[in-house]
Order: structure tokens, then C-alpha cells, then sequence
């Protein structure tokens, strides 16, 4: 009977830490994201479970939406240095393929069928764009919205 007892009280332990962590799965195909919006609450840590199911590669770059867009890729990437919401995050974490990715980065490319985990705290309430950067995606509608409250 104590072992019974002890068992229930890690499940309901496991299930609270569980419970602490927001999960979303996010899967990615030519032009969209699905869901194309998302909600998570700042200060609660969440993870991503990106998905490529589409049949070409894809990225995962989550920032705050520009007043005005970049033009070429060195101006966004200099963008999303300073405003990919991760970057803020002193927790951020990223296994792609399985495979812990180390240092800093601020997009998650996946080729087709591959899948990441993107783990991090939201630090900031507020609106934040979620978009695929690869040549012609972002202009053929592949982006959403993500509200942090």
C-alpha cells in the first residue's frame, strides 16, 4: 500500500511540473504555419514542437513585428539579433533532429520531415510575428501571429 501511495504522489508531481510548461506543436508547409496564431502567457516557460511537413526547407523566427520591414537578408537577420523574443530568454533551448544545438541562433531551419524542440520563457508581454524567411515564403503569406500576455 505505501508503494501505491508513493507512486500517486510523483505522478501528481510530475503532472504539476508538466502542468507548469506550455506545449505547443507547430507544423510548417508550403506558405503556412498551422495553427497561424498562438497564444502563451510571459513568464511561464513553453515549448515548440516544430514540424516541417512540407516538401521544401523551412524556418521558425519568432520576433516583434517591424513598424518597417527589412530589405535583404543581412538587414533582417540584423533585425532579429535584437528582436527575436528567445534572445531574451535565459533558458532558451533547441534540439533539432534530436541533437542539442549550442550557442546563439535566431532561426530554426528544418529541412522537409525534419522536427526541433524549441524551449524558452517568454519574458515580455505583447505581439510578436512568427515567419518563414526562406526566399519568397515570408511575401507568399507563410506567417502568423503570436500574442504573449
Amino acid at each position: 500500500m505505501k508503494h501505491l501511495t508513493l507512486l500517486a504522489i510523483l505522478a501528481s508531481t510530475s503532472l504539476v511540473h508538466a502542468a507548469g510548461t506550455q506545449a505547443v506543436t507547430v507544423r510548417m508547409s508550403e506558405m503556412m504555419f498551422m495553427p497561424m496564431n498562438l497564444s502563451l502567457k510571459a513568464g511561464q516557460k513553453v515549448t515548440i514542437t516544430l514540424k516541417n511537413t512540407g516538401k521544401a526547407d523551412h524556418e521558425f523566427q519568432l520576433y516583434a513585428k517591424p513598424r518597417t520591414l527589412p530589405r535583404g537578408e543581412n538587414a533582417w537577420d540584423a533585425y532579429m539579433e535584437k528582436n527575436s523574443i528567445w534572445l531574451a530568454s535565459r533558458d532558451t533551448a533547441l534540439k533539432i533532429a534530436g541533437k542539442a544545438v549550442t550557442g546563439k541562433f535566431i532561426e530554426v531551419a528544418l529541412k522537409p520531415g525534419q522536427s526541433a524542440t524549441l524551449s524558452f520563457t517568454p519574458a515580455h508581454a505583447g505581439t510578436f510575428e512568427m515567419a518563414c524567411h526562406e526566399p519568397g515564403h515570408y511575401e507568399g503569406g507563410m506567417k502568423g501571429t503570436v500574442t504573449v500576455k
